[in-house]
């Protein structure tokens, strides 16, 4: 694995907006992909910047109060094309939302999720990767020290560029999951092939991809800005987070 300005563009992003949301928002609350930090929802903040790196379509994956979401960007409005996949088993896990999306992934394309907010810097460490047709790849914090929520943050064992282990129960780690992943066709064929009556995760069909040596880790700038926005902790420290933001992730 590299990291080179040649890399082919990555023009597709899907955004996982399906979920509950039961850590942040109550019933009665809208999504929680509208979820408001610094005055916007945190959608609508996330595809602005996946626009600002280069993205030209996002494929988001609605489910919980899907319609309000649908109904909040046609408000705003945004200067990308945009489509919309019902996931009416959005009780799953996460894996799920991902296969009804199955048909947008032909390809190397970018995979976030609606609540983590990151600078746009992020998406472009995994959009530079060269790698493989086959291999994929997962952008790594490895400031542990400076998770918001460690406890419940996705770790990571990465060896020479690779991902060797992932999952929330980890003891020994040496990176964090960020959310953000330059995805290809594989990982539906994983995630496929481990779906069951309990659904599967991301972090699943992550680990069979890394047990055949194709999922790697790219390791973000230790300077980039992101958080995973599940809780009114996380949101707090978003708002604070991102409070002097730079041209192009403005709050207000």
């Amino acid at each position: 694995m590299e990291q080179t300005e040649g890399a082919p563009a990555i023009q597709r992003a899907i955004i996982l907006a399906a979920g509950f949301g039961s850590r942040l928002i109550g019933i009665e609350d809208p999504p929680k992909a509208l979820t408001r930090v610094g005055g916007r929802p945190l959608l609508l903040q996330v595809i602005e910047n996946l626009v600002s790196v280069g993205i030209e379509e996002c494929v988001i994956v609605i489910g919980h109060k899907g319609a309000q979401i649908v109904e909040a960007l046609d408000r705003y409005g945004v200067d990308v094309r945009i489509r919309f996949v019902r996931n009416p088993r959005f009780d799953l896990p996460n894996g799920n939302s991902l296969l009804m999306a199955r048909d947008f992934v032909d390809g190397p394309t970018l995979l976030t999720m609606a609540d983590h907010l990151c600078d746009p810097s992020l998406y472009q460490s995994v959009m530079r990767v060269r790698l493989r047709d086959d291999e994929a790849a997962l952008a790594v914090d490895r400031r542990i020290e400076d998770c918001f929520d460690l406890e419940d943050a996705t770790k990571l064992i990465v060896q020479d560029g690779a991902i060797q282990a992932i999952g929330k129960e980890l003891r020994e780690f040496n990176a964090i999951d960020t959310g953000v992943f330059r995805i290809v066709p594989g990982l539906i064929d994983a995630l496929d092939a481990l779906d069951g009556e309990g659904g599967v995760s991301l972090s699943e069909g992550v680990a069979r991809l890394a047990k055949e040596g194709r999922f790697y880790a790219a390791e973000i700038d230790p300077n980039t800005r992101w958080i995973d926005v599940d809780t009114p902790a996380a949101r707090r420290r978003a708002e604070e987070l991102f409070s002097a933001s730079p041209p192009g992730f403005a709050l207000a």
